[in-house]
């Protein structure tokens, strides 16, 4: 990572799990808070960051990286309970090339509506399936076995 990504000490996500910056907190465990976003961009929009400094992905470890995703998943749940949004969008970037702001690692929940502002970032299109093997192959033979485990067993249903 760049020398210029902050560390716990100069991090605003820091102080607000420390309670040194003021956060709108809607839920806090022993891992995890949820606050609302004081960039939001639709109401509700929500961030869950690890207690623990985590710079991005790569940094935090898999039990705070869980913890999030179940604080994600049951701040989902009391934003439809509470907003009744028509879908929520969940994003998580890493790195300056991955669109990250701020670097403690958080997840965005953004409830949406069928008629917001918001728009997706990229158009759909079908990928060459030569080159997904290609890529394919090429991740499985940089990460080895632990990477590629061996396929699941597959028990047929009662239709087949």
């Amino acid at each position: 990572m760049p020398s210029e990504t902050p560390t716990a000490a100069d991090c605003v996500f820091c102080d607000i799990v420390a309670g040194r910056l003021h956060a709108e907190i809607l839920h806090e465990d022993e891992r995890t808070v949820a606050f609302l976003d004081n960039t939001a961009v639709m109401e509700g929009h929500t961030l869950v960051i690890p207690k623990r400094h985590a710079v991005d992905i790569w940094a935090i470890s898999e039990d705070d990286a869980a913890a999030v995703m179940r604080m994600a998943h049951r701040m989902a749940g009391v934003l439809q309970a509470a907003l009744e949004p028509h879908g929520m969008t969940l994003f998580q970037a890493n790195r300056p090339a991955g669109w990250q702001d701020v670097f403690h690692l958080h997840v965005h929940l953004v409830p949406r509506r069928n008629s917001d502002h918001l728009h997706r970032p990229w158009v759909v299109d079908r990928a060459d399936p030569a080159a997904l093997a290609r890529t394919r192959h090429r991740i499985l033979r940089r990460a080895g076995a632990a990477a590629h485990p061996a396929p699941a067993e597959v028990i047929p249903d009662d239709h087949g």
